[in-house]
Formats: structure tokens, C-alpha cells, sequence
């Protein structure tokens, strides 16, 4: 007889088990299944689950959650530098010439002192990009360093004429500085 035509011992003593209510009791009933599995994992598979089941992430994720935590710091700097810049700039109309001279003046010293900041941190930032790249497991998860120089003259160009820097971040933070996976994990 085919198995088609017939009922199987396996599915009559699940059909039975059912009848008996033996699997109305079972943990995590009416919730939908956790399956876990990494299939990029290979053989680090059970590693990587105890270590997120101990509350832990292997050391490179760690490091590109700070990697990603600066970057966004540095495009915050930017972004609200530029916010103030033109504010300012907008305020400087109702002044007089001496009072708008000094005032721009405390302008440029300004934006010098956050393009030093932006210069520092974005190297900084290179450098932990440049030891995650030699951490992560592929080479599609390496992050490109920032092109600091570059940046720094769509910085200034979105300064002085506001809304012509090209590519611009589409993340909304109105900066500049991406990285080839600039994605939230």
C-alpha cells in the first residue's frame, strides 16, 4: 500500500497526540517560532549564538556599532555647524558694517575650529575603520574610510552657497561623510 493512500505511524500518533491535548500546553504557544540560525555563520554558528544568548556580540560588531556612533557624531557636527552658520548668516542684515565685519570674522574663526574638530575625529575615525576592516569575517561588511579632505570641501561649498554640495547624504542629517555601508543594524 502506498503511504499516499494510507495514514503514517508518524502522523497517526501526531494526529493522537493532538486529540489528547498533548500539545496545547507547549511553551511559546500562539507566538511565532524564534529561528535564529546565521547561515552566513559556518562553523562560528554556536559560538555566535552563545554569545548573543549571554548578551554579548562578537568583538567586531562591537566595534562597528562605534565605528557607526562616530560617524554620526561627525555628521552632527557638521550638520549643526551648518544650521548655526546660516542663522547667523541670516542675522548679519540688521547689523551695522563694523558689527557685521567683527561678526563674520567670529564666523570664520568658527568654522576653522570645527574643521579642526571635524579633521581630528574623522581621523580618528579612520583609524578604528582601518582595525575593523581587518576584523570583520567578509569582505562585504569592511566600511570605506572617510575621504576627510573631500568632506571638508563639500563643507564649505554648502557654507558659502547653501543647497549645491553634490552628494549629499540622503539620511537627512544634511552632511556628507558616508562610508560604503552606512546601514543600522
Amino acid at each position: 500500500m502506498s503511504l499516499e493512500g494510507r495514514e503514517s505511524i508518524v502522523d497517526k500518533a501526531i494526529r493522537e497526540a493532538m486529540e489528547r491535548g498533548e500539545f496545547d500546553d507547549l511553551p511559546g504557544k500562539g507566538r511565532p517560532l524564534r529561528l535564529e540560525r546565521n547561515p552566513y555563520a559556518g562553523d562560528w554558528e554556536l559560538a555566535y549564538h552563545m554569545l548573543k544568548s549571554a548578551g554579548y556580540a562578537p568583538e567586531w560588531i562591537e566595534r562597528d556599532k562605534e565605528v557607526r556612533a562616530e560617524l554620526e557624531a561627525c555628521r552632527k557636527l557638521l550638520a549643526e555647524h551648518l544650521a548655526w552658520h546660516q542663522q547667523a548668516t541670516q542675522d548679519l542684515a540688521g547689523l551695522s558694517s563694523e558689527e557685521a565685519a567683527r561678526r563674520r570674522a567670529e564666523l570664520a574663526y568658527a568654522r576653522e575650529r570645527v574643521i579642526a574638530t571635524y579633521r581630528e575625529r574623522a581621523t580618528a575615525l579612520n583609524k578604528k575603520i582601518e582595525i575593523l576592516n581587518l576584523m570583520v569575517p567578509a569582505p562585504w561588511l569592511q566600511r570605506r574610510k572617510i575621504a576627510i579632505e573631500e568632506e571638508i570641501r563639500r563643507f564649505e561649498q554648502e557654507l558659502h552657497e547653501p543647497g549645491t554640495a553634490d552628494e549629499k547624504a540622503s539620511d537627512g542629517t544634511g552632511c556628507w561623510c558616508k562610508t560604503s555601508r552606512d546601514v543600522k543594524t
